[in-house]
């Protein structure tokens, strides 16, 4: 065994195990009450597994890429493996985004005007290079993995784009820090159960889907996850409103 591949197994059980642990912490969250101790523990438990998932995914993103020139393989002879890795690299970079955003407009929902720095406006503009690289990548290097990178390609857009919107202003919506938190941990909630979908699963239970369904596992999560995010956010808007009009 090389060098490279005891670093590239040791990388791939710490992003393993931690995409395991941060997808069960996910839901303490979802059903605990919200601000309440096991809300803001499990928070953290998820928000710091997403960190390592991400980040060791990027890592092995670049290093798989690094490893095809290595041994010479150019992307026309495997462009399949060269998307793979994009695709890769692409999603963990939009999460890490996400969950970054998410904690910063809780640490500075009393400050919002704090959450404008030079640091959250590149990691904006990084996930909307994301989405264009991933367009460029999928259209020009056509390959198996190219649907798949067009069909995720609108998140890093999007939520670059509703980064700099909320930097810009952060008063125009009352209550946007939590709406914004709620989209971008949930978010990146999606991110980790594409993820189990796509790998965990079908190995656990050993299936195969092939031809044009085989997209499916990868938007399946999306497909859910956005309708219901859009569902919870008008749900508490709602519920704000009604406490305003009591308050007043």
């Amino acid at each position: 065994m090389t060098v490279f591949n005891l670093l590239f197994d040791s990388l791939l059980l710490v992003h393993v195990v931690a995409g395991f642990v941060g997808l069960a912490a996910f839901w303490v969250p979802v059903f605990a009450r919200k601000g309440g101790r096991a809300h803001v523990r499990a928070g953290r438990v998820y928000a710091w597994c997403a960190y390592v998932v991400t980040l060791s995914a990027v890592t092995a993103a670049v290093g798989r890429i690094a490893s095809y020139r290595h041994m010479g393989i150019g992307v026309a002879e495997q462009p399949g493996s060269y998307g793979f890795a994009v695709l890769l690299g692409y999603l963990g970079v939009v999460t890490f985004v996400m969950v970054r955003h998410g904690l910063r407009v809780l640490a500075t929902r009393r400050a919002p005007e704090q959450l404008h720095t030079p640091v959250h406006v590149a990691l904006a503009w990084t996930s909307i290079s994301g989405s264009v690289l991933a367009v460029g990548f999928g259209l020009a290097i056509w390959s198996d993995v190219s649907p798949v990178l067009l069909a995720m390609s609108p998140i890093g857009l999007f939520t670059g784009r509703r980064m700099l919107r909320l930097m810009r202003d952060p008063d125009g919506q009352r209550m946007g820090w939590f709406y914004s938190h709620l989209a971008s941990m949930l978010g990146g909630g999606i991110a980790f159960h594409t993820a189990f979908i796509v790998f965990g699963a079908q190995r656990l239970w050993a299936y195969e889907i092939e031809g044009p369904l085989a997209i499916l596992p990868w938007i399946l999560p999306t497909v859910v996850g956005v309708p219901a995010i859009v569902i919870w956010t008008r749900r508490y808007r709602r519920k704000f409103e009604r406490a305003r009009g009591a308050a007043a």
